[in-house]
């Protein structure tokens, strides 16, 4: 019995390549047989590719929200309110917010907040609190719906509301406001837009040009009398300042009233710089606001000095 299992595995052992079996000793080739042959050598196996020669471009990473905050100083300069009176503003706190509705299909949400103060002035804030005293006075909102249909082209439909917070003799309601509702067409002209909800993409430097129309409601002129708006015609322009860390801007915007007559020309021209390599989201303007009437034949000028924080 014994004679015959040791016979079966000498003929398993003579059966099985000489190149399966282990080398006499640990010197021994790996690849030649003990009885001198070459065995072949294990295939190799291919080099895994890197991102440098093969490996497809990643899509870019998707935001679901962007815009901007800003605080504003404003040392100078009257505003019309919508309730008609002048007041000197000094602070506004600024909002831009931007949601994907549709991403797909290029549509999204947006939304323009604005709350103004006064300094003090009339007996609106307590005379003990000298220069530093302030008022809440305005709050402005706008907002609504942006589809980009087309490339750099991009259809606006959205209200606007001007809310005068100074009540009056009411207690619970403000006296005074303006609101209505617009539609617009802009065409991006810088290759920003591109990027539009993508992460990287910068509100601040996507320039356009536009044309819109009101059909209603009324906006307030520099004289304090309400309008009806009708046209409207607008543009955002930038100019980087050679390799610093500056550009200007100018954003325009002409409404005209529903009759045709040219009625407002509203501008905010400036300076903008992004001092901070570590915190390039962080943006400081220098400017002022100035708002044309064309019956009246006057301009109100806001200075201004505002911090952003772009996102």
């Amino acid at each position: 019995m014994r004679q015959g299992m040791v016979a079966c595995v000498l003929g398993l052992l003579g059966a099985m390549p000489l190149c399966a079996q282990e080398p006499a000793f640990l010197g021994a080739d790996q690849n030649t047989s003990v009885d001198g042959q070459l065995c072949p050598a294990p295939p190799s196996q291919p080099p895994a590719p890197t991102c440098d020669t093969g490996c497809p471009a990643e899509a870019p990473p998707w935001r679901t929200a962007w815009g901007l905050v800003g605080l504003s100083a404003i040392p100078a300069g009257p505003r019309i309110a919508p309730d008609g009176q002048e007041f000197h503003p000094n602070f506004s706190l600024d909002i831009d917010v931007n949601i994907w509705l549709w991403r797909r299909l290029g549509l999204y949400l947006y939304a323009d907040a604005r709350l103004w103060g006064e300094k003090s002035e009339y007996g609106v804030t307590n005379g003990r609190d000298g220069f530093m005293g302030t008022s809440k006075r305005e709050f402005d909102l706008s907002g609504g719906a942006a589809w980009n249909y087309y490339g750099p082209l991009e259809a606006r439909f959205f209200g606007y509301t001007d809310n005068n917070l100074n009540r009056g003799n009411s207690h619970v309601t403000p006296t005074g406001f303006t609101d209505g509702f617009g539609m617009e067409n802009r065409f991006y002209l810088s290759p920003e837009y591109a990027k539009l909800g993508q992460t990287g993409f910068d509100v601040e430097k996507a320039t356009y040009v536009s044309i819109g129309y009101f059909p209603s409601k009324v906006m307030v002129g520099n004289d304090g009398q309400p309008f009806k708006p009708g046209l409207m015609i607008g543009a955002y322009l930038t100019y980087d300042l050679f390799d610093w860390p500056l550009y200007v801007f100018g954003h325009g915007t002409y409404i005209g009233e529903s009759s045709g007559k040219a009625k407002l020309l509203i501008f905010d021209l400036g300076l903008a710089a992004r001092p901070f390599s570590a915190c390039p989201q962080c943006e400081f303007r220098f400017g002022a606001e100035s708002t044309g009437d064309f019956d009246t034949h006057s301009a109100w000028n806001l200075w201004y000095v505002s911090a952003r924080f772009v996102f």
